[in-house]
């Protein structure tokens, strides 16, 4: 398997999912602004709401992300901690890291994930849960921890921000116009028609158009996620030079049914597995191809060892 050749691939798939997005957000501005003949204010005001989000996002996000978690800070007192502190700091410099990125716990005794979150390599954090500490061996926890320095060295956080930042100002321009809609329907109804009938009729228009774009948005997130998954799994093994570090990882964490209790919808995509245990995730066929955030474990593990990705599914026993 030419790991280098997959980085090369995912890159290009990524920059493209990019564009289409970003295409998506210009073209709903400017749908907009030509039906009401607003050029540029709606396209503008768009921008504005999304610069604002992705801002809240980088100065609060980290942080907001650990306690929600109810992660800790590593100790070092126990062994499994300590050793995954020298795991980081001997990857970093294979990864040409200024900073150590700074290591938490999550406190669960059955599930075994990890996630990377930050916005540059120098302010970036590693989460991982006790079970995975203790379960995996040192070989295991390299590919694990080699993964989501990938996603750090890649940038994938600070991309994904800025594609949730474009989804979110889309989503609360259409709730904005849907609240509009809603009070000025009821208010009509207790007096006579007025010329605000035509302000209804902008912001259903708005919200119809800003519903559908939104749609759009979080498919093309689920696509960016996916592909990011696969380049990161490029990049651990890079680093790491032992593609079964990582893959013996991803069996032992498929293997293990138990969802993680603090995760949630809004943040599953960040983690190297999905931690709600979602069916999707480890399906193909079109609604999988649309809204899975992780690519299939067992096809993930396929590429890393070479092997076809039924045999992988039939050892791990996922059918």
């Amino acid at each position: 398997m030419n790991f280098y050749e997959e980085e090369r691939k995912n890159i290009y798939k990524t920059i493209i999912l990019v564009i289409i997005f970003s295409g998506l957000m210009f073209l709903l501005g400017l749908i907009v602004d030509r039906i009401f003949g607003l050029f540029p204010i709606f396209t503008f005001a768009l921008t504005i709401i999304a610069l604002i989000q992705f801002l809240v996002s980088i100065s609060s996000g980290p942080k907001l992300l650990l306690n929600s978690v109810k992660a800790r800070k590593l100790n070092e007192e126990v062994l499994e901690e300590k050793q995954l502190r020298n795991i980081v700091e001997e990857l970093c410099i294979a990864a040409g890291f200024t900073e150590v990125p700074e290591l938490y716990v999550i406190e669960e005794p059955n599930v075994m994930n990890a996630f990377a979150t930050g916005f540059k390599q120098e302010k970036a954090y590693i989460c991982v849960t006790s079970a995975l500490a203790k379960n995996m061996t040192r070989e295991e926890k390299e590919g694990v921890i080699a993964h989501e320095l990938s996603h750090i060295r890649n940038r994938d956080i600070l991309l994904m921000t800025v594609i949730g930042a474009m989804i979110g100002a889309i989503i609360i321009v259409r709730n904005l116009a849907w609240y509009y809609v809603k009070y000025s329907t009821f208010a009509t109804r207790r007096r006579r028609k007025d010329s605000k009938d035509n302000m209804i009729l902008i912001a259903l228009v708005i919200a119809a158009l800003t519903a559908i774009f939104a749609f759009l948005g979080k498919l093309t997130y689920f696509a960016v996620s996916r592909n990011r998954e696969f380049l990161a799994d490029a990049t651990a093994v890079e680093l790491t030079r032992n593609p079964y570090g990582l893959s013996n990882a991803l069996r032992k964490i498929a293997k293990h049914p138990y969802k993680l209790k603090n995760a949630s919808a809004a943040t599953a995509h960040l983690f190297i597995s999905d931690p709600l245990k979602r069916a999707i995730n480890n399906r193909r066929g079109f609604f999988a191809n649309l809204f899975a955030t992780h690519p299939p474990i067992h096809e993930r593990i396929a590429i890393l060892e070479g092997k076809d990705p039924q045999e992988v599914l039939k050892e791990i026993f996922i059918i």
